[in-house]
């Protein structure tokens, strides 16, 4: 059977999770909560949905990896793949993905260890398994997309039937490759990156102006069909600003602002907080700052991730759990209620 990115939601009521980034006994907290089984499975007949980035940062990926194909292969779980997933069925190494690629170790460690590691033998059985995983699950009344819902995207992804999943990444990158190497500026962007490389990744100075990594940036977040979902359109920043391990001259943006449809979207990716907080200067905020308010034109999409991929400071400054203002959280669908991982419930709005 052919790759199929988007697929059917089950027709039953639903628990959809945020983004998890590895932190396995947040999610077993939340899952308990819940009331689900130790397989997944509920005694009122609910399902689990999860909005991808299951992986990296937190100190067991493997874990929640395992669990949740343990609970897929009973009928129990269901998720959209989100960058973080994608990075490692492409062989992309990016910030905290040391678990999964040995040359991101030594970078990520100070920061995120100590974590379990992968072993090699293993990776390839995940891969394979992570490749079959749908960027998009939808129904009549719900629809669930890691980042983006880019309509505009969905010919170049239906054309791309009877490829795998890598195989279209890869074309994809392939034919964004080579506009971007033909664009005017792309010589000015190899010398910046070669000019410039160690500052890019110096959280203390930020580097000179770098048009030409701004325009890259900018491209690339937009004419890759399959990273417009998972990752979000972007804007050129105000300003550069440091975020997962560089300077970075591109910003997310609301696409949400643009969306009029009458069904509802979750997503994750795009950090936000419970109760406000004040400005982070390595990530600009673009959602409400109530952490139970819904967001867009006609305020029907909601971002689920509040930010327990962060909970490695915590575990820096000896933060307990129970005194962190990172959680995981899932919408109770179709109540349309929060559960975070300590237990409390909280209407959205």
């Amino acid at each position: 059977m052919s790759y199929q990115y988007r697929q059917p939601l089950p027709d039953t009521p639903l628990d959809i999770i945020g983004d998890v980034h590895g932190e396995i006994d947040a999610l077993q907290a939340l899952l308990h909560h819940l009331g689900y089984r130790s397989d997944g499975s509920h005694p009122q007949g609910r399902k689990i949905v999860f909005v991808g980035d299951l992986c990296d940062r937190g100190p067991d990926s493997p874990a929640v990896l395992d669990w949740f194909f343990q609970a897929h292969d009973a009928g129990n779980a269901f998720t959209v793949l989100g960058n973080h997933e994608l990075n490692a069925l492409v062989h992309d190494p990016k910030d905290g993905s040391g678990w999964f690629f040995p040359q991101r170790y030594n970078k990520d460690a100070e920061r995120y260890a100590p974590w379990r590691i992968l072993p090699d033998e293993r990776k390839p059985e995940l891969e394979s398994r992570l490749a079959n995983q749908p960027l998009i699950l939808e129904r009549a009344d719900l629809r669930i997309v890691h980042a983006a819902w880019q309509p505009h995207v969905f010919a170049a992804l239906d054309a791309a039937n009877g490829e795998t999943l890598p195989e279209q990444y890869r074309r994809f990158d392939a034919e964004l490759r080579h506009s971007l190497q033909t664009a005017s500026w792309y010589g000015d962007y190899l010398d910046e990156q070669q000019r410039y490389a160690e500052a890019m990744e110096d959280p203390n100075a930020p580097p000179p102006p770098m048009p030409a990594t701004a325009q890259y940036e900018l491209n690339r977040s937009r004419l890759h069909p399959i990273r417009a979902l998972t990752s979000g359109v972007e804007r050129i920043a105000p300003q550069p600003f440091y975020a997962s391990g560089r300077w970075r001259f591109t910003a997310r943006c609301g696409w949400w602002d643009d969306y009029r449809d009458d069904v509802p979207i979750l997503i994750g990716h795009y950090w936000r907080h419970r109760f406000p907080q004040p400005p982070s200067p390595d990530r600009e905020n673009i959602l409400p700052a109530a952490g139970n308010a819904w967001h867009g034109a006609r305020r029907n999409v909601f971002c689920l991730d509040f930010s327990v991929g962060a909970r490695w400071r915590d575990r820096k400054s000896n933060t307990p759990a129970e005194r962190s203002i990172y959680h995981l959280a899932a919408m109770r669908w179709p109540e349309r209620v929060l559960m975070f991982d300590n237990g409390e419930v909280e209407k959205t709005v």
